[in-house]
């Protein structure tokens, strides 16, 4: 009974297939199976292929205005407009005249073309930064100089920031290097 249940659910499931891939269980059972897997990945895809069509659709809108898509997003980003891509869709389909009210928006809120908002100035080129290595630095043991040896010895003498050094202690990592 409970096989039989099973083999019912995958052919219920397997309904419409062609060829034996309907009523032949082993080869129903690989095509739900496959058509599981293909619907999952289908389902991302779908999302993929509605945003590239809102992306193509605002675009065209937006070239009409005389604007390029990715300098009308730049202008929404920085009039504080927040919309996403598929309401500006519908919007430049039904509703022209809104869309056109939006477009001329971020226009005002673009700088001229070729310069950042926040800066004057083209920025001044900056020196890179050197790159930092990996290899952790070797202790190194204190060195007494003969000044600093002097200086030590006389108690009545401050010594001065040159002379005074701190004796390192090794870490429990460097003593298991050594």
């Amino acid at each position: 009974m409970a096989a039989h249940r099973r083999h019912k659910k995958i052919f219920k499931q397997a309904k419409g297939f062609r060829g034996k891939r309907k009523n032949v269980f082993k080869l129903a059972k690989n095509a739900v199976m496959k058509a599981g897997q293909n619907a999952y990945r289908g389902r991302k895809l779908k999302k993929r292929t509605f945003h590239q069509l809102w992306v193509l659709r605002i675009n065209n809108a937006c070239r009409e205005h005389g604007l390029k898509y990715s300098r009308f997003i730049y202008g929404l980003e920085l009039a504080g407009i927040e919309i996403n891509r598929k309401m500006l869709s519908e919007l430049a389909i039904s509703e022209p005249d809104v869309f056109k009210e939006i477009v001329e928006k971020a226009k005002a809120a673009l700088p001229p073309e070729g310069q950042a908002p926040d800066i004057g100035k083209p920025k001044k080129a900056e020196p890179k930064a050197e790159k930092k290595t990996a290899k952790k630095p070797k202790a190194e043991k204190p060195v007494e100089d003969s000044e600093s040896a002097e200086s030590a010895s006389d108690d009545t003498a401050e010594p001065s920031d040159d002379a005074v050094e701190t004796e390192h202690t090794p870490s429990p990592e460097e003593e298991t290097k050594e």
